[in-house]
């Protein structure tokens, strides 16, 4: 009699741990982050610091509503429109970005506008894990002081989903064309960009309004510890470094990114010693 009691109440506690259980799983408690501002700023010789470029994120509960860029010769905010629960376009007065999906899941092409006439038509590609590895810019009206007319943006990345290698191809008006190639070294945290659910909308807002020379930064899984930039000859091979820098990175108890320095060499083949330049880029969560 004794031996079935325990028997019984060994079930009935199996029981009630399995009916908790569902009921932890049913509510979980999870904090959900996301990255609402991004600072990019030069630290002068004597300390102070200067904005080189804000990007500001908006959201209602978990979608993005908006992204905002400013700095000194920008103020925009593209407010955004999904459509079945994709961005179809995002706005900003008379700026508007469209993007076009076929029967893919990720946009295949986005064209930007200005008071209806098109400035700017991307091309994109991906890897099988969607990731970017291709995005193509080609300008129908140039920019105030450039003669690029096509930009070329290749992506390459290690077995990880790391962007260790970011190809830019500058072709200009008279039909010259220029190559760069970034290679970078990272860390094994976090990039603030890892969970950001509209990375295609990010890159095309970016490089429409002229700023963002590196896109490929939006693309990486980890933070970047350091960078390497070369020109690159007509044939593909490396000539001469551009830029070295390097990035101290601080992160939170939850190992999310909060801000990192960057100090770099710029390299230019008429100066013998290469110019320094540091900038502080902070990043802001919105946590629920």
């Amino acid at each position: 009699m004794k031996t079935k009691f325990i028997l019984i109440s060994l079930i009935v506690a199996a029981l009630l741990a399995g009916v908790n259980a569902c009921k932890s799983e049913e509510n979980p408690v999870i904090a959900t982050c996301r990255l609402s501002n991004t600072s990019d700023q030069l630290v002068e010789s004597t300390g102070q610091l200067t904005d080189e470029l804000k990007r500001t994120f908006a959201y209602n509960k978990e979608t993005l509503v908006s992204i905002a860029e400013k700095s000194k010769n920008l103020d925009a905010t593209f407010t955004v429109t999904f459509t079945d629960s994709r961005i179809t376009s995002a706005t900003n007065g008379q700026d508007v970005i469209t993007l076009t999906y076929g029967s893919a899941t990720m946009p295949a092409s986005s064209t930007f506008s200005r008071g209806g006439k098109v400035m700017s038509t991307f091309a994109m590609e991906y890897n099988t894990s969607g990731r970017m590895t291709k995005i193509t810019e080609n300008r129908q009206v140039l920019p105030t002081n450039s003669l690029t007319k096509q930009r070329v943006y290749t992506f390459s990345y290690d077995t990880n989903g790391n962007l260790t290698n970011e190809r830019a191809q500058f072709t200009l008006n008279d039909g010259s064309a220029t190559q760069q190639e970034t290679e970078y070294v990272f860390d094994t945290r976090p990039s603030p960009y890892k969970r950001f659910a509209e990375l295609p909308l990010l890159t095309v807002v970016a490089l429409s309004q002229t700023v963002e020379t590196r896109p490929g930064r939006f693309w990486q899984i980890n933070t970047p510890l350091s960078l390497k930039a070369y020109n690159l000859t007509a044939t593909g091979s490396r000539s001469n470094l551009r830029e070295s820098s390097t990035f101290t990175p601080v992160f939170d108890t939850d190992n999310k990114l909060t801000s990192q320095d960057q100090n770099a060499l710029l390299y230019q083949s008429s100066v013998p010693d290469p110019v320094t330049k540091k900038n502080k880029q902070t990043f802001i969560y919105q946590c629920d």
